[in-house]
């Protein structure tokens, strides 16, 4: 068996074009575009963000949420979290947006892989000028990700040193620009990556110091540069570097687990006692309403005045969206740089 999903992207004639994706085939039909509710926006996408979580769907029971069918949306589906574009439509009860205006998008109600996404007003934002649709496409759960992590998960403070552990990818490299500005120019951040071109990329998003994760030695090379160890850590790839991050951990220091499979993983509890180290799960799905509103506030200043560019490693036409998920995944070049688009 496989899950049968459907994207949506403008066929010219009013409709809209449905792509049904399984892993065993892809087809394609057209369907009306849906009308926003009261409480709704209904906006022309002009990118889509592509995410692991959007694959995960896709794959059905033989993904990640094998064994729980509740995680698994009601079919026929539109995939994509976020999105960026112009509102065309407004519900009665909406005042926050106006038709014409910018913005970006995350947890569309009907999917962002498409011309055009319904969403919730509460979960649409202004879109800087500075920004393109694309940049924005990569907003929604990467840089709100991020920032989650870094600012309300992991407290980070002026001159902490920080270790992003898988930082070439969509999170982490805007967990690196984020890192720069809320640590200070002169703190220590450190980021990892499985090639060269990641530990390029790593470096120019304002890292001080990158290090390929493939390599023997790589953790001999940050224990140099942080003696003390480093305070706040976010690790992307928990099940395999978890105890890796607590040997790189300073004194009450903050580990921030933002991915990791469904694996068991052996530790020494004494690591946690020694240096009295903290281990915290970061899922943005549970962030308060209050939280949510304060990351992205936060996020549209830092896009304003420059702190913040996401970079956008890989732009494909929506036709490609199989390509992109398997890219998002398993990386052709062999480690992610940065986000995946697709374009109506």
């Amino acid at each position: 068996g496989f899950a049968v999903v459907d994207c949506t992207q403008g066929d010219g004639d009013g409709g809209a074009r449905r792509a049904l994706r399984g892993p065993g085939g892809h087809e394609s039909k057209a369907d009306e575009i849906a009308s926003a509710a009261s409480s709704q926006v209904l906006v022309n996408i002009k990118a889509a963000g592509v995410n692991p979580s959007d694959t995960y769907v896709r794959l059905g029971l033989e993904g990640p949420y094998a064994g729980k069918p509740q995680l698994l949306p009601k079919l026929p589906y539109t995939p994509g979290k976020d999105g960026a574009g112009v509102v065309e439509a407004v519900g009665s009860e909406v005042s926050d947006v106006a038709v014409g205006d910018r913005v970006y998008t995350t947890n569309a109600v009907t999917g962002t892989y498409a011309s055009h996404a319904v969403c919730e007003a509460r979960t649409v934002y202004p879109l800087p000028a500075v920004t393109s649709f694309a940049e924005g496409a990569c907003i929604g759960v990467p840089c709100a990700t991020a920032f989650y992590a870094l600012h309300i998960r992991g407290a980070l403070a002026p001159g902490d040193r920080v270790f992003i552990h898988g930082a070439s990818g969509a999170v982490g490299l805007a967990a690196v620009q984020l890192a720069r500005f809320l640590a200070g120019p002169e703190a220590l951040v450190a980021g990892s990556a499985g090639t060269a071109e990641g530990e390029a990329a790593v470096l120019a998003a304002g890292a001080s110091l990158a290090v390929n994760h493939r390599s023997m030695g790589y953790v001999d090379v940050l224990k140099k540069a942080a003696p003390e160890g480093f305070d706040v850590i976010l690790e992307m790839f928990a099940h395999v570097n978890l105890p890796t991050d607590l040997a790189l951990a300073s004194h009450r220091a903050i580990i921030c687990i933002i991915g990791s499979r469904s694996e068991d993983t052996p530790l020494n509890p004494r690591h946690f006692m020694n240096s009295e180290v903290d281990v915290r799960g970061v899922f943005l799905s549970m962030a308060s309403p209050a939280e949510v509103a304060a990351v992205h506030a936060s996020l549209r200043s830092f896009l304003e005045d420059g702190s913040l560019k996401p970079v956008v490693g890989l732009q494909l036409p929506l036709s490609d969206a199989p390509i992109a998920h398997s890219e998002v995944m398993r990386p052709s070049a062999g480690g992610a740089c940065g986000n995946i688009v697709l374009i109506p």
